[in-house]
């Protein structure tokens, strides 16, 4: 039969007989992850952004910050808001509206909440002076094609886009309040002191993500779509030391898991960082 119509009619014979040989369709072993590049300040427009690929899977991330104002309902000051939109053009598997705004809505709220944890990100410092005004990060996530594992592709383009993020310097402005300068133009000469100057934001850790997929009785690394469609995917997020654990779907149970994948997800932190370490920077960003 052909190989095609053999993993199209029978997936799990076909990935059997490749696992039972120590790879997978696509060359890669078991615990191999997709070629991986990470490219920052791709979009000029935003205040910080960056491109990340794994395999074909391809997702930009941008950072627009606002001023805002503080209210009596927040518990904080800044804070950092996150969107990821799975578009219908980036895979057929998200046409379905209720799918795509399912998963999307599930990474926003956890990429929300592991970006804006104590240990890995200070709102102190959009903090505007002594004043009553503060710096929301607006993180947007977008998909531009889908071939698996949304949750490293998001929250790598996530970080990496946040590191890249400058604060654009304030001025005082009696006529306007307060007026932002341009990025990479100094203020000009007898303006209004500066409220605040332009500065980097700056992560006190950077959240590791590690996907894993159960096929076959294997956990593989870095999964693709036709992986992803086996069922169980878990993802290791390592924050300030500490493994948060997300289970996206099947019927594993944590304790029958965890230990057998920390390890593993371990040996991807220097591959993770070497990523972060190697991305280059687009020379003419688009607006």
């Amino acid at each position: 039969m052909d190989a095609a119509l053999h993993q199209h009619f029978n997936p799990r014979e076909y990935y059997r007989q490749f696992l039972e040989e120590g790879v997978r369709p696509d060359g890669r072993a078991i615990h191999d992850r997709r070629n991986a590049q990470l490219e920052r300040s791709v979009i000029g427009a935003a205040h910080g952004s960056a491109s990340i690929r794994l395999g074909q899977s391809t997702a930009v991330a941008a950072v627009r910050a606002e001023v805002s104002e503080v209210a009596s309902d927040l518990p904080t000051t800044g804070r950092i808001e996150v969107a990821v939109e799975l578009p219908p053009l980036c895979s057929a598997s998200f046409r379905d509206k209720q799918r795509a705004l399912s998963w999307s809505s599930f990474l926003s709220s956890t990429f929300g909440d592991v970006l804006n944890n104590a240990h890995v990100f200070d709102p102190k410092q959009l903090q505007i002076q002594e004043s009553e005004l503060f710096w929301v990060l607006h993180v947007h996530i977008v998909c531009l094609n889908y071939d698996g594992n949304a949750f490293d592709l998001s929250m790598l383009g996530a970080v990496a886009a946040l590191e890249d993020t400058m604060l654009p310097a304030l001025l005082a402005d009696s006529a306007a309040g307060l007026e932002q300068v341009p990025r990479l133009i100094e203020a000009p000469v007898g303006a209004s002191a500066l409220v605040a100057e332009s500065r980097h934001v700056q992560l006190l850790s950077r959240p590791l993500p590690t996907t894993f997929a159960h096929l076959e009785g294997h956990w593989v690394l870095d999964p693709c779509a036709a992986e992803e469609q086996f069922g169980t995917v878990v993802s290791l997020c390592l924050v300030a030391g500490r493994w948060l654990v997300y289970h996206q779907g099947g019927a594993a149970h944590t304790e029958s898991f965890v230990g057998e994948l920390m390890p593993l997800a371990r040996n991807q932190l220097q591959v993770l960082s070497a990523l972060f370490d190697s991305a280059t920077t687009a020379t003419a960003p688009a607006g």
